[in-house]
């Protein structure tokens, strides 16, 4: 659901107050052998092996709470920390990604499309329930994934403010995050964004931009292909060390 992004656009920080802070973001968790990795699809014995890595080499994940507080205070940011987030809801996120995030003691951002709720092959409520309590972060993904920024005409309720509602039912905690689709955002997004009670929001590849930094932070697409040491390399570049 999302268009491919070149890696070298996205492989670059989110940057708030002059730190950086590495937001890796993943999206289809395949069976090895069912689908070429690519920037949208990494098979399960991959993306185990990049976790693995990450671990191994002394990285540990920050919650957007605690990671959010640092940067508007400007205060250091912990080396080797980053944000892993999850797009569009798929079942996989339940049933192999939060699985071995815990297996290596990391925590993931997953961004969910209410529409798609306990349907087949997207996560269940009882499923987005679960990862919350086990310390995962639930956050919004809208309604049904629309193009935010091409459609002239868009019910905030129902993209923004209702999925909110739905996912803090869900999960009985405050929902304060949100992700872009096909990570489009303009002024007026970023305003009803503000109004609907979110306190930040995550993008794909653009720099943030000035005075809106926290509704535009900068995440990287991870690529299905890269080894666990190709991706240490890639957060190293800019990353807290």
């Amino acid at each position: 659901m999302k268009h491919l992004i070149v890696f070298w656009l996205c492989c670059l920080p989110v940057i708030v107050t002059g730190q950086q802070l590495p937001v890796l973001c993943y999206h289809n968790i395949t069976i090895p052998g069912t689908h070429k990795n690519d920037l949208l699809h990494v098979d399960q014995a991959q993306f185990e092996r990049q976790l693995r890595t990450l671990a191994d080499s002394g990285y540990h994940t920050i919650s957007p709470d605690a990671a959010i507080t640092l940067l508007k205070e400007g205060r250091p940011i912990p080396p080797r920390t980053c944000i892993i987030t999850f797009d569009d809801s798929h079942a996989e996120h339940a049933t192999v990604a939060a699985p071995l995030l815990q297996h290596f003691g990391l925590r993931g951002v997953f961004f969910v499309m209410t529409v798609t709720l306990n349907k087949p092959r997207y996560l269940t409520k009882d499923q987005i329930k679960t990862m919350a309590d086990q310390g995962h972060v639930i956050a919004s993904h809208t309604w049904d994934h629309p193009h935010l920024k091409l459609t002239g005409v868009m019910d905030w309720q129902k993209q923004l403010v209702g999925p909110r509602q739905q996912l803090e039912k869900i999960t009985g905690r405050p929902v304060w995050y949100f992700a872009y689709p096909f990570g489009e955002y303009n002024d007026s997004i970023i305003v009803e964004l503000k109004k609907a009670g979110y306190k930040a929001a995550f993008q794909l590849n653009r720099p943030p931009v000035p005075g809106n930094e926290l509704y535009t932070l900068r995440r990287i697409m991870v690529d299905g292909n890269w080894s666990g040491s190709r991706l240490v390399e890639a957060m190293a570049v800019y990353g807290t060390q």
